[in-house]
């Protein structure tokens, strides 16, 4: 009896290294193939809000000309962009958007809102379009402001083009 006690055996507690390194190799695997489509979106995220962000500055820039009856103004100079009052008045508020992300205007010097919420594009006409792109993303973004001053955003594949 006393011998038999003895005789019981402990069940095995923990991994062996065998099996932590299984374990390792499994994930380092997995993690391998999941790279490349955290690249995409990760470059599909920063498009996304970089349009995001300006068209919040727009819809701004619109509602501070009708809430103070003044003529204000988005224009941009390379990734930053500025709503202002114009001619020559204070700053309202700016963005700077990521360098990853590609900003192509539809057309020059940017777009002024009138004391109306009426919007026009400081060369060429309504309406006025930004299209947001980013190298390994799949999709474009399109930012449009309308003649009576609405921003809308589309989602087009990559490869199109905002129109």
């Amino acid at each position: 009896m006393f011998h038999a006690a003895f005789r019981r055996q402990r069940a095995p507690q923990g991994f062996t290294l065998i099996e932590a390194m299984v374990v390792v190799a499994l994930v380092a695997i997995l993690a391998a193939l999941a790279v490349p489509s955290f690249t995409t979106m990760i470059a599909n995220q920063r498009v996304s809000s970089a349009a995001q962000e300006l068209q919040t500055l727009l819809s701004f820039a619109r509602a501070e000309a009708v809430y103070k009856r003044t003529q204000t103004a988005v224009t941009a100079t390379g990734q930053k962009w500025e709503a202002k009052v114009v001619p020559d008045g204070p700053l309202l508020r700016e963005i700077v958007a990521s360098d990853a992300v590609t900003i192509t205007p539809g057309s020059d010097n940017g777009v002024a809102f009138d004391v109306t919420g009426a919007a026009k594009p400081a060369a060429g006409s309504a309406p006025y379009i930004l299209t947001f792109s980013a190298t390994k993303a799949t999709r474009v973004q399109c930012v449009r402001v309308t003649g009576a001053g609405l921003v809308r955003q589309d989602k087009l594949p990559a490869g199109q083009t905002c129109s």
